[in-house]
């Protein structure tokens, strides 16, 4: 248990240090990010976590949820803001897609690595549904944010790390 422990600690420094990172100019942004993005990785979760393809045997609020607090509404949330901020808005459609492929692979790595050395998750089915939700996830919260920070109909955003973000 002791070893669970640590590793939530260690998330939530890892997710603090990478949010203040972002700077001052963008907590507006920022905060939206993440209040989009734990929406919707709180809604995937409950719907996988009752399909039973995966699970969390140690939780910070088992009374309350069936999910992790600390992975769906501090560290991924972060992580999708860290995604945001680096996306190559200007650069190829390759570029972009292999933007996603690799944040997905690194989510989908550190998922599993938690999940074969800890007992903060485990997994009843593959890992392959997390290469399929969290690209989704991340598109989702993107075309939804870019939506919202519009400010002229028939502009567009050149990206997310204008000054006047």
């Amino acid at each position: 248990m002791a070893k669970e422990q640590s590793v939530l600690l260690l998330m939530w420094i890892a997710s603090v240090l990478l949010l203040c990172m972002i700077g001052r100019r963008r907590v507006r942004a920022t905060v939206f990010l993440i209040l989009i993005f734990q929406s919707m990785t709180w809604l995937i979760s409950l719907m996988l976590s009752s399909l039973s393809l995966f699970e969390f045997p140690v939780r910070e609020l088992p009374r309350a949820t069936s999910i992790n607090f600390t992975f769906e509404f501090i560290l991924f949330p972060a992580y999708s803001v860290w995604f945001h901020y680096t996306y190559p808005e200007r650069r190829s459609t390759v570029r972009q897609i292999g933007h996603y492929a690799l944040f997905a692979t690194i989510f989908v790595a550190f998922y599993s690595f938690v999940a074969q050395f800890t007992s903060l998750v485990k997994f009843h089915a593959s890992p392959f549904w997390l290469y399929l939700t969290f690209p989704v996830a991340l598109y989702i919260t993107r075309r939804v944010f870019l939506w919202f920070v519009r400010e002229e109909p028939g502009k567009s955003l050149a990206g997310l790390s204008e000054k006047r973000l």
